[in-house]
């Protein structure tokens, strides 16, 4: 290693480590506690420390424009669900090739959920009211064909999300998204803030595995 390489990586090193109060704080948002974590993160070598850092520079950029399609939502009434998808599930699938998955993309997007499956699997799932018999559509797989809707076809209609001020858990939301050329109905049962929860969960799952995190 070159003199201005070892000086570039120990200048990105020492700002990761003096991001840590800011980083710790977003995922408290979140319900999650990663002090110890972060800790472990700081002290890899520096190719997987610089792996983890800049997927973690990435979620807290999307996170910062989903809260701005959030405002569009509450001021506007603006239909903004699938835009947030595809901020989210975009980062899914690149965190899974950055962590050397050699997987197709959707394959990517359903092992970055696979540690929170059982919290999702019933609350984004095909309808009973669908009209023909279709195949069972898993939920990493419809959350795929949304954000590919909005990256391909610039399709960004329709709530999907629960109304986060909807009282009852129960409820859930109908939508539509395509499967190939065929619509199909969806259901979700969870607002915008109990999904980001779970992906949060779910990421930070991948970085512990990743890093080799055992505390």
């Amino acid at each position: 290693m070159n003199e201005p390489e070892k000086k570039w990586q120990e200048s990105q090193t020492s700002g990761w480590k003096n991001d840590k109060n800011e980083i710790v704080g977003f995922f408290k948002r979140f319900d999650l506690e990663i002090s110890d974590l972060y800790n472990h993160i700081i002290s890899l070598d520096y190719t997987r420390m610089q792996v983890i850092c800049y997927l973690l520079s990435k979620i807290r950029k999307a996170v910062k424009i989903c809260d701005f399609l959030d405002t569009l939502e509450r001021e506007s009434n603006e239909d903004v669900d699938a835009i947030k998808i595809f901020f989210l599930i975009s980062h899914a699938e690149i965190t899974m090739d950055n962590f050397g998955l050699p997987d197709s993309k959707g394959e990517l997007v359903n092992k970055f959920f696979e540690s929170v499956a059982e919290k999702l699997k019933y609350k984004i799932k095909t309808s009973l009211g669908n009209e023909t018999k279709i195949k069972e559509i898993s939920f990493s797989d419809i959350l795929y064909k949304i954000r590919c809707e909005y990256a391909h076809k610039g399709n960004h209609t329709g709530k999907i999300f629960k109304n986060r001020k909807t009282k009852h858990n129960d409820t859930k939301n109908l939508f539509l998204f395509k499967d190939g050329n065929k619509d199909i109905f969806g259901e979700c049962g969870l607002t915008y803030q109990e999904f980001a929860n779970i992906y949060i969960e779910a990421l930070t799952n991948n970085i512990k595995k990743f890093s080799g995190y055992t505390g």
